[in-house]
């Protein structure tokens, strides 16, 4: 979105409000963003937008940056997203994470009982408002922005300016008040009124415009607009009713776990080969049935791509096989092979297991470029796997079809 283009939509929100938004000047909000290097002030407004039923006193900014924290945490915590080389906020969340051993899918009300309970929050708050509160605000004084240093006094500067203009009809969105304990943070008159009557949209620019910032910073990451906040409960009741078929017509031999070569039967489980974390979706090309525990074991690792990637190839391939394949599912599997859906049916499944490498590599390596860890293995495997890589072989398991069907950890 280009900065003409955000600007136009808050435009747009202005004309549609239903108070004396012209009264405001909400224009400055769509540049707010402009040749931004951080994170600070995406996550600065988006706090402002989740604490506005609390705006009607002014609010400790330390306040402010707890919820920015809190906005972070899924991104970083839970995603592997970089906010910048040198970001200070993603330090910050780390910093939690490490210091309260919290998971990574935790809620926001039990990170801000832990932000609370945190002894390194001060000092935290005192970074990470040092410079934002009164740089956001350089959008609607320019002048005084471009007069003043980027540094502290620089930033008291643009704030006395904006204190001048509080109230009147050249304000911006909000002062800073200075007290003896904390620095408050009080919305200006109107603007608390016109952002809650256009939370919506004002919402989904902050954030489509911290997706660009977030998908310049980590190239070729898939679904980055949803990796934003915790997610929703998912359900994998369709995919798990078709493998459950699968599994119940298998015959000889039975359909096995890939990662450990176990029978399945009815109590298995449905697992992200790549985790869902890193792709976002729950397209069937990267699932697969697995045991309880092995579920549980591997969490959010990648697995031994040497090992188990040639299995889940064959999995797939066994599945293509099958007559009836719902048209759902095989326009799925013809997006991601880069076919057309009538080419499936004639598939080999070499060149299935050519294509799954092709393909899932590449993806593998940018989640591992993220932080997520890689080579794992089954408990069941472990000496397989060390096996595997120093002899190039591995271990025959029949997967899918009739007697003599097996794949090899070879290719």
């Amino acid at each position: 979105m280009t900065e003409a283009t955000a600007g136009r939509i808050v435009a747009q929100i202005q004309l549609s409000s239903p108070l004396s938004a012209p009264t405001l000047r909400t224009r400055e909000l769509g540049a707010v963003f402009r040749d931004t290097t951080s994170s600070y002030k995406f996550f600065w407004l988006l706090a402002i937008i989740d604490l506005l039923p609390e705006f009607d006193r002014p609010l400790p900014a330390a306040r402010l940056v707890q919820a920015m924290v809190i906005r972070a945490w899924a991104a970083v915590a839970l995603f592997r997203l970089s906010l910048g080389k040198v970001d200070r906020l993603q330090d910050c969340v780390r910093a939690l994470q490490a210091s309260s051993g919290l998971p990574a899918r935790t809620s926001p009300a039990r990170l801000s009982r832990a932000l609370d309970a945190w002894p390194a929050l001060p000092d935290w708050v005192d970074e990470l408002a040092r410079f934002v509160p009164g740089r956001f605000l350089g959008t609607w004084f320019p002048q005084a922005a471009r007069a003043t240093p980027y540094d502290r006094r620089g930033s008291r500067e643009l704030v006395a300016v904006s204190d001048c203009a509080f109230g009147r009809a050249d304000s911006g969105p909000y002062r800073l008040i200075e007290t003896r304990d904390a620095v408050l943070v009080e919305l200006a008159p109107g603007w608390r009124d016109w952002l809650g009557a256009n939370r919506a949209l004002v919402l989904g620019f902050a954030e489509q415009q911290l997706t660009r910032y977030l998908q310049v910073r980590n190239p070729n990451v898939p679904g980055i607009v949803n990796k934003l906040e915790l997610p929703r409960r998912r359900s994998l009741g369709p995919a798990r009713a078709w493998w459950a078929e699968i599994i119940a017509q298998a015959g000889e031999p039975a359909l096995a776990d890939i990662f450990t070569g176990e029978t399945l039967d009815e109590r298995f489980e449905v697992d992200h080969f790549l985790p869902w974390s890193f792709v976002v979706h729950d397209e069937f090309w990267n699932l697969a049935p697995i045991v309880p525990a092995v579920n549980r074991n591997k969490s959010d690792h990648l697995p031994a791509l040497d090992l188990y990637l040639p299995r889940l190839a064959a999995l797939h391939a066994g599945v293509l096989r099958r007559p009836g394949l719902p048209r759902g599912l095989a326009q799925t599997y013809a997006e991601f092979l880069g076919v057309d859906p009538p080419q499936l049916i004639g598939l080999t499944q070499q060149w299935i297991e050519d294509r799954y490498h092709q393909l899932v590599r590449p993806l593998a390596q940018i989640a591992a470029n993220q932080g997520f860890p890689t080579d794992w293995c089954s408990l069941a495997e472990a000496g397989d796997a060390q096996e595997f890589a120093a002899e190039g072989g591995g271990q025959a398991i029949g997967l899918l079809g009739s007697p003599g069907r097996e794949v090899r950890g070879k290719r």
